[in-house]
Formats: structure tokens, C-alpha cells, sequence
């Protein structure tokens, strides 16, 4: 398994914890996160502020990977179902496709699709 692989899946494992002290580690001030919605998010104080107030929407939330695979080197593709219930109790389930760009062993780009 590559190295870009093994962060990549480790981004996903630390997601599910919300682990965030962990997650800021793997970003710096140059990596992009481009939402599902299309927002676009600079640097790791704009991506974790955005990741803390996604997870902080829910009161459970988890994602489960179906699929991984490094389609090109540095370029991981994930295709996860996202399972979760909002602090107001609803529960929210979606699919899509993440793409995570790897590079000297920071995250510089995260692209996130519904299906």
C-alpha cells in the first residue's frame, strides 16, 4: 500500500472519530477542500473550521468506505455511503465519491461528490 494511500484511508478513519487535533495535522496552508455543495475552502484554519461545524451538525455520523482506489499516483478515489442524525434528530444518509490528493505526505486536495 502507498504511503499516499495509507494517509489517505487514515483521513477517513480519523473523520469518523472526529479526531480534528489529528486531522489539522494533515493539511497545511495551501490545501483546498472543495465540498459537495461547491463551496471551495483554503488552508487548514478555513478546512477545519468548515470539518467543525459539519461534524458539529450532527449528533452521530460516520463514514463507510465501499470502495478505494489510488486511480493515479498521489490520487486517491473513495466511494463511501454517509450515515449520520442532525442534533435536531433527522437522520441523513448519502453516497458519493471523495477524491484525496496526496502529496510529501499532507492532504492538498479534497473533492467530495454526491452520487
Amino acid at each position: 500500500m502507498s504511503k499516499a494511500l495509507e494517509l489517505a484511508k487514515y483521513y477517513f478513519d480519523l473523520s469518523n472519530q472526529s479526531d480534528f487535533s489529528e486531522i489539522e495535522k494533515i493539511f497545511d496552508q495551501s490545501s483546498t477542500f472543495c465540498a459537495r455543495d461547491g463551496v471551495i475552502y483554503l488552508g487548514v484554519q478555513d478546512i477545519m473550521a468548515m470539518q467543525r461545524l459539519h461534524h458539529g451538525s450532527y449528533s452521530t455520523l460516520k463514514w463507510i468506505v465501499n470502495e478505494v482506489e489510488e486511480v493515479k499516483p498521489g490520487i486517491i478515489r473513495f466511494d463511501f455511503d454517509f450515515e449520520g442524525t442532525t442534533q435536531g434528530g433527522e437522520s441523513v444518509r448519502m453516497s458519493g465519491v471523495e477524491f484525496v490528493v496526496v502529496d510529501r505526505g499532507i492532504i492538498r486536495h479534497i473533492d467530495v461528490r454526491s452520487q
